[in-house]
């Protein structure tokens, strides 16, 4: 690497280099950054000691955004199942027709229709930033009833719902991601506990030590 001028050896040897891709099963491709020797002028440093509390605050607002996508594309499954449904026919009758389906699509928009008002009420900020504990409430009802919906609608539209002439199978993938994305659904229960309880909960065993 040719030396910049001005600078010292130590400076020179300042490294960004980008990691292998990493494909995941919603299609994507990520890359990991990797910061060697990179000294970053005060002026740049957006978090302080002690910022980071400060921003993971406005982290809620990410995970309403995860809500919202989670949701969507479970409703987009639920709406491609229940077309099939309408159409599809299977001795003599059309799929809706059998109750075993619908009682499906019964338990598919109440999972949807419940998440989306738990949503709502997240969203309803009357403060600066939404309720840690409405989001975690939202966000993990969001991720479960689109992923849930979703896979459910691949299994009510066979063959089709599984190939990938549908968008139900990628909905299906997309969903499960957003269930580890901006905090997984177990760190989620954790809040909400913490919240039920009114007390923070050392998940490390840290309390338990020193006799």
């Amino acid at each position: 690497m040719a030396r910049s001028r001005g600078l010292s050896a130590r400076q020179s040897s300042t490294l960004l280099s980008i990691g292998k891709p990493t494909a995941f099963m919603s299609g994507e491709e990520w890359n990991q950054l990797y910061f060697e020797n990179c000294r970053i002028p005060k002026r740049n440093v957006l978090l302080g000691i002690g910022g980071f509390k400060k921003q993971i605050a406005g982290f809620n607002v990410e995970r309403l955004g995860n809500s919202a996508r989670s949701l969507a594309l479970g409703r987009y499954a639920f709406n491609l199942a229940r077309e099939h449904a309408a159409v599809r026919k299977q001795f003599g009758r059309h799929l809706c027709e059998f109750q075993g389906l619908q009682w499906k699509f019964a338990d598919m928009a109440l999972k949807l229709e419940s998440a989306q008002m738990l949503l709502y009420r997240a969203a309803n900020v009357r403060e600066e930033l939404p309720s840690p504990y409405q989001t975690a409430i939202a966000k993990l009802a969001c991720n479960q009833a689109g992923f849930e919906v979703a896979n459910e609608a691949v299994q009510i539209m066979g063959g089709l719902g599984y190939s990938q002439e549908s968008l139900a199978e990628y909905c299906m993938r997309r969903t499960r991601g957003w269930m580890i994305a901006g905090g997984s659904t177990e760190i989620l229960k954790n809040r909400i506990a913490e919240s039920v309880f009114d007390r923070r909960f050392d998940q490390r065993g840290q309390a338990g030590r020193g006799g």
